[in-house]
């Protein structure tokens, strides 16, 4: 049940971003924070489903789909923060993106490619059912959202 539960959170999580990566002219500032905020919350969720199969010592075959939900959000985050999207345009009521984000750009984007690429090899451990290489990249794929929250996510 949680497998199915995670599958559709990701899959949640793909149809947003592809929507709002096919209009996102037609999006309101509030809309892509929205959006954002509810793909950040269901990868969340979908990392929290891997810790808790890997903690229980299940089948992390299972996850794949999950984690390859993760790699695909990390290559949509750049597109989910348009300029205007800010604490700086919005408020910090409204939004926890700091404005660190626009000012270095390409560190922004670099540590999102990093996330996506390092989730990516997330679910070929999972497809691959090797739980040993896929708790020690699990630790991987956090770090690169510990990394990322860090620098450009206000507390």
């Amino acid at each position: 049940m949680r497998t199915v539960a995670v599958a559709a959170i990701v899959g949640l999580i793909c149809t947003s971003v592809t929507a709002a990566a096919q209009d996102p002219v037609g999006m309101g500032a509030a809309d892509v924070v929205a959006g954002r905020k509810a793909a950040m919350a269901l990868s969340g969720a979908a990392m929290s489903s891997m810790k808790a199969t890997l903690d229980a010592g299940g089948p992390v075959r299972g996850q794949a789909f999950a984690a390859g939900g993760v790699a695909r959000w990390g290559q949509a985050i750049p597109g989910m923060f348009p300029a205007g999207t800010g604490q700086g345009a919005l408020g910090s009521e409204a939004t926890d993106a700091k404005d660190g984000i626009w000012a270095d750009r390409a560190d922004f984007e670099a540590k999102a490619a990093s996330f996506a690429t390092e989730a990516g090899k997330l679910a070929e451990l999972a497809r691959a059912d090797d739980a040993a290489g896929f708790a020690a990249q699990w630790g991987v794929v956090r770090a690169g959202c510990q990394s990322c929250h860090a620098a450009y996510k206000a507390d």
